[in-house]
């Protein structure tokens, strides 16, 4: 037999198959592998939750810097364009005109004079039935919500929770945005979200939402209120927060602006702008306010 040969053991010159892995060795990269994507993970929902989205952070650099004063001054703002509605036609009574461009007779005539011309005619008689515009930007939504809301809440018997800060509503990427800071059973995590907003031909309003933001982290709107509960360690007050935002997945509502006078601005249609908001109200007094409902609402009107 040849040396060589006898040194490889076989006549072929192949190699020694390779050893075999041991188990024990696979099943602890296995779970070294998965404990690191769930570290990963963690990491990065951790990460998101933490973190606030770009909307929330511009209000709060409004909001810190302007003063109350500034602030209170943009809210007036939008008050004179709603004064400016409530007042309309009333400098030119003699004139009432409305969208289909058929004049109304005022009331009849003075009662001492018998003159038509000096009729003593209460603002809230004048018929008006008009469509208008009124634009907000980002920065008087925000202070109208800051300067107004509590109030506006109070009349109507609500009150804000007091686990929930700094509510603003503003235009984001072409869609309407909402948010609050959130503080409840060692909880501060700021909660948003997106909705859909659509005028019905009834006149009525329908608000959605699909899902909320925890931070930045993504929450289906049907399962917010258990995650807050779970990360305020099971504090009732963050859930009924979260309860409240589950409501929202759909919500049905009258978009009516009350006015001076008796008068009613019913949102007609909305425009999105870059960074605020057009509505197309229509302005009405409250005879014409009320027919109009009827009639929505199906029920014949003399």
């Amino acid at each position: 037999m040849d040396k060589d040969q006898t040194q490889n053991g076989s006549g072929n010159g192949s190699d020694a198959s390779p050893a075999k892995r041991s188990p024990i060795k696979t099943a602890i990269q296995i779970v070294l592998t998965l404990a690191l994507f769930f570290v990963v993970a963690t990491a990065i929902v951790v990460f998101l939750a933490r973190s606030e989205p770009a909307y929330w952070q511009e209000n709060q650099t409004f909001l810190r810097e302007s003063s109350p004063q500034q602030i209170e001054q943009l809210a007036e703002q939008v008050d004179e364009q709603l004064k400016a509605l409530a007042n309309l036609g009333l400098d030119n009574a003699q004139d009432q005109t409305d969208t289909a461009g058929q004049t109304r007779p005022l009331p009849g005539p003075d009662a001492a004079t018998g003159d038509v011309s000096t009729a003593k005619i209460k603002p809230e008689d004048i018929h008006i039935n008009t469509d208008q515009t009124i634009t907000l930007s980002n920065e008087q939504l925000a202070a109208v919500v800051q300067s107004r809301l509590d109030g506006w809440m109070g009349d109507r018997g609500y009150v804000k929770p007091a686990e929930v800060t700094d509510p603003m509503v503003a235009v984001d990427s072409g869609k309407l945005v909402m948010a609050f800071e959130l503080q409840a059973g060692g909880l501060t995590q700021v909660i948003s979200g997106k909705f859909d907003l659509k005028i019905r031909d009834d006149g009525m309003a329908e608000l959605s939402m699909s899902s909320f933001l925890v931070g930045k982290l993504p929450v289906p709107a049907k399962a917010i209120g258990e995650h807050l509960r779970k990360q305020s360690s099971g504090d009732e007050r963050a859930a009924k927060v979260g309860q409240w935002l589950e409501k929202l997945q759909h919500l049905e509502f009258k978009p009516v602006i009350e006015l001076d006078h008796r008068r009613r601005a019913r949102v007609q249609d909305y425009k999105l702008l870059d960074k605020g908001l057009e509505l197309t109200v229509r302005v009405q007094d409250h005879k014409t306010y009320k027919a109009m409902n009827q009639a929505l609402a199906g029920v014949p009107v003399d």
